[in-house]
């Protein structure tokens, strides 16, 4: 690890990024301001048709700084352009004076867990959906609770944090708006304190950030974790683990102009599914454009992504996976039905896994992946998943191709470039 050629190269590696960083905007005393910063012109889909701009035009009487779970949700309501910093950790799980909350504060007259579980035992109420007054007070207290936790973003939003900023028990929902950017903040723990049975498996609801018909969001230097929750220390219940979390980054429901960049996404099992259905109900066949670059997928079981319909650039990520994290590793890109996949140059550093696993076909008939570097060597990875699995094969030829992206990196450099620059706090 601290060989000379290693040393040599990390600092070739951070040469290169600062050559070829993204501007920031500098305030009147020369600093960068990264809430005037709109997306480079060629920073993937986001970029396309108009650019992404958030809120980085706001009036200066619409700049906040926000420092309660309250302020934060009043201040990204509406569309008008607005920045909003974000100061110091805000935990969701607060009322408006900042007091605690935990989940039990939002139970129904009806409603405790242990009645639930007493209700819905297959012993007695058979392995069928719940139904009836029980299930009817779970679902009045997770509206409850849904309505407190999600933040609803309006248009021509910029959020960024403010140093070291983080937010806990939040669920960041872009959904039906435009013009969107999320920047260095910690976004942790999108937790459920009401997950359904529905007769053979638990269901969780919430994700990290969901952007649900929406176009133009740029989500950039993040830090997405599961915080204290461990989606594979949850509870077994009749046969079937308890899901209290949900994705880290989804992208849903024909969102279209998106870039992923530069974001560390820490210990999670369903990181990011883009489409999410194989049937055309959305009208997403020409939507769901998104780029993927320079992310750190750190012990991210699945999906990293999975796409269904859309187009994905993916290129300079990096996946590590250690066994000790207490997580699986069953894939890192699939290729849903109708999907479009360009990956190039992405490195995985993936102990004790086959370089067959790295990839995986949901019912896609194509992926195009090049510049592969897995644990160390270059990879055809294609051609090792064909091998593996000749009842599934997929072609290496996909009609769509890239139109804009920034400088892609030779893949010997993202093990170092990645690690050192991804995440909230590394914008400077």
């Amino acid at each position: 690890m601290n060989s000379p050629a290693r040393r040599v190269l990390a600092a070739a590696a951070i040469a290169v990024l600062a050559a070829t960083a993204v501007p920031g905007a500098a305030d009147a005393h020369g600093r960068f301001d990264l809430g005037r910063q709109a997306i480079a012109a060629d920073d993937g889909w986001a970029a396309y048709d108009g650019g992404t701009t958030g809120g980085s035009d706001a009036a200066r009487d619409h700049v906040y700084t926000v420092d309660t779970w309250a302020e934060l949700k009043a201040a990204v309501a509406g569309d008008e352009p607005k920045i909003v910093k974000v100061k110091g950790d805000i935990d969701a799980w607060t009322d408006a004076e900042g007091n605690a909350l935990t989940c039990e504060d939002w139970n129904d007259p009806g409603y405790t867990w242990e009645s639930y579980l007493e209700t819905y035992d297959p012993e007695v109420w058979g392995w069928n959906a719940p139904s009836g007054p029980v299930e009817q007070a779970r679902v009045r207290s997770y509206n409850a609770y849904r309505q407190h936790v999600l933040l609803s973003i309006g248009a021509n939003t910029t959020i960024v944090g403010a140093g070291d900023a983080s937010v806990t028990h939040g669920a960041f929902f872009i959904s039906n708006t435009e013009n969107v950017i999320v920047r260095n903040l910690g976004v942790h723990d999108s937790y459920d304190c009401f997950p359904a049975w529905e007769g053979t498996a638990w269901d969780g609801e919430f994700d990290n950030f969901e952007v649900s018909g929406s176009t133009h969001v740029w989500l950039d230097h993040l830090t997405v974790t599961d915080g204290t929750t461990h989606d594979y220390q949850a509870p077994v219940i009749w046969g079937a683990r308890v899901e209290y979390l949900d994705g880290a980054i989804d992208i849903v429901r024909a969102s279209d102009l998106v870039t992923v960049s530069w974001n560390h996404i820490q210990n999670h099992d369903k990181t990011m599914l883009i489409g999410n259905t194989d049937s055309d109900r959305y009208g997403e066949d020409d939507k769901l454009r998104v780029t993927v670059h320079h992310n750190w997928f750190e012990n991210a079981a699945q999906r990293a992504p999975r796409l269904r319909w859309g187009q994905n650039h993916v290129y300079n990520n990096y996946y590590t996976y250690d066994p000790d994290s207490g997580y699986p590793y069953f894939y890192s890109i699939g290729a849903g039905r109708y999907s479009q996949i360009y990956a190039e140059n992405n490195a995985w550093d993936v102990e004790g896994v086959d370089a067959s696993a790295a990839i995986y076909n949901w019912g896609g008939d194509a992926m195009h992946v090049e510049g592969s570097l897995f644990n160390g060597q270059r990879t055809d990875l294609l051609a090792a998943w064909n091998e593996a699995n000749p009842e599934a094969p997929m072609s290496d030829t996909v009609t769509e191709l890239p139109v804009l992206h920034g400088k892609i990196h030779a893949v010997r450099l993202v093990p170092i470039l990645v690690p050192a620059w991804a995440g909230a706090g590394r914008l400077g």
